[in-house]
């Protein structure tokens, strides 16, 4: 059995990515955990952390850290990831790909340090794994769900830029393990898909791939006004100076 998880941030058409993969005879991709794995691997680095440690090492049954180094570090990492998927992913007796997607690896959730050892855990512990990640324009993920709630634009733009790169660093470490994918892609276009599928060596029929956008996401499709005017004018502001703000940003970059 293979392992397949999708890397994303809320708001990216990730559920529908999620509906898709798991239209593919075999699969099996479950879907949000509240980031319980970033916690897991946080378990795992923080072992091999402590075990370097100088005053971790002393056999002395009188020390501190007595018997820290005795945990193996490896033993650990896949004692995890099999109760992991056990419990959180419960294969089937047909399952060929298990996995799961989440949204929790913005800065708002994990460190980069934290993030990357969430990528390494995933990676190292769980056989065969890849990785699918996806992204949206900030501009459209700020107007989507739960965001638009946000007075401040720039934040949000920030977060969904910072977590773009951590998934570029990622994908350069993981080589043919790793898949980008962005909303732009197959929103209102059922072939946006046709790479993925072909990257996961699968098949789908163009029936099935319409009947899978075609569904719409209704969670947190609330209108504007729900929230008053004064928010939507807070977030009119801070967009368009969060807008001049990546302007003056790529200027500088360019050098003009």
């Amino acid at each position: 059995m293979q392992y397949l998880f999708v890397i994303t941030y809320g708001r990216s058409g990730s559920t529908v990515l999620l509906n898709l993969l798991n239209a593919i005879d075999g699969y099996a991709i479950r879907g949000e955990n509240s980031g319980i794995v970033n916690h897991l691997a946080k378990t795992v680095s923080l072992l091999a952390e402590v075990q370097a440690e100088p005053h971790a090492k002393s056999v002395n049954p009188h020390a501190p850290w007595y018997g820290i180094l005795d945990p193996d570090v490896e033993s650990w990492g896949r004692r995890l990831a099999d109760a992991f998927a056990a419990e959180f992913l419960r294969p089937e007796q047909d399952t060929r790909v298990l996995g799961f997607k989440e949204i929790r690896y913005t800065g708002d959730h994990v460190t980069d340090a934290e993030y990357h050892d969430t990528i390494d855990f995933l990676a190292r512990f769980f056989p065969g794994s890849r990785f699918i990640f996806n992204t949206r324009a900030w501009s459209e993920v700020v107007e989507s769900g739960w965001w638009r709630y946000y007075p401040n634009v720039k934040e949000v733009g920030d977060l969904v830029r910072s977590a773009d790169e951590r998934f570029k660093t990622s994908i350069k470490r993981l080589g043919d393990r790793a898949f980008l994918i962005d909303h732009g892609e197959f929103a209102g276009n059922p072939t946006g898909f046709r790479p993925l599928i072909s990257w996961l060596g699968e098949t789908l029929s163009d029936d099935e791939l319409d009947k899978i956008t075609q569904h719409k996401l209704k969670h947190m499709q609330l209108a504007h006004e729900d929230r008053g005017r004064l928010l939507r004018l807070r977030r009119l502001v801070s967009k368009q100076f969060a807008g001049a703000s990546v302007k003056a940003t790529a200027r500088r970059a360019s050098g003009s």
